[in-house]
């Protein structure tokens, strides 16, 4: 029988600073794609945000997740622990408005707390700076917030206070969604931890 490694279980709600920006990955065709096919949907049309993308803010490389950005020449090895010793849950995390019910889909328009964001970005190649093409997105307003858990195995690297900081500091400086950190930013409302 194989040892059972020490877990720890972190309860986290994050509450929005500012609106957060969709930009669902569907595939690689220029098909322009309407707003709605951007968000992430479950049934009953809520609008959830997949753990996959905390995930991202955490671990990615490109672009820099919070191991990346702020561990310097180590954070190749906490992207590494941090894939096999960090799970979140639910895979699919509902957002919440400011009286904790879920925000549901209707249109971009009325109360929904849904609109849509109509920019063209700016890309560089070389030395050129390329102005894109106007995509509109579709962005819920703040206040919004996210209640998740976090199952953490005990690890040489990664531990609670070390999670809890870089959620503090990547919820300002990286962000969730895409066009961030201007979009996405949140601070850490609840962080509550308990061993298993």
């Amino acid at each position: 029988m194989l040892p059972i490694l020490p877990t720890s279980k972190i309860d986290v709600t994050l509450e929005s600073l500012a609106d957060i920006m969709f930009d669902r990955f569907i595939d690689h065709s220029k098909e322009i794609r309407p707003p709605e096919q951007k968000l992430y949907l479950l049934s009953g049309n809520k609008v959830v945000f997949p753990a996959e993308n905390i995930h991202s803010f955490l671990f990615a490389e490109v672009p820099g997740g919070c191991a990346k950005s702020f561990e310097g020449k180590k954070g190749k090895d906490y992207i590494r622990t941090g894939q096999g010793h960090v799970v979140i849950d639910p895979v699919y995390i509902p957002f919440c408005d400011s009286k904790n019910k879920p925000v549901k889909f209707k249109d971009f328009e009325g109360d929904s707390g849904l609109y849509i964001y109509l920019a063209a970005g700016r890309t560089k190649q070389g030395s050129l700076s390329i102005k894109q093409e106007i995509k509109p997105r579709p962005v819920l307003k703040a206040p919004w917030k996210l209640h998740f858990s976090i199952t953490l195995i005990e690890n040489p690297l990664i531990d609670e206070n070390k999670l809890y900081n870089w959620f503090t500091k990547g919820g300002l400086l990286i962000a969730l969604g895409t066009y961030r950190p201007r979009f996405g930013r949140f601070s850490v409302r609840a962080w509550d931890v308990g061993k298993n």
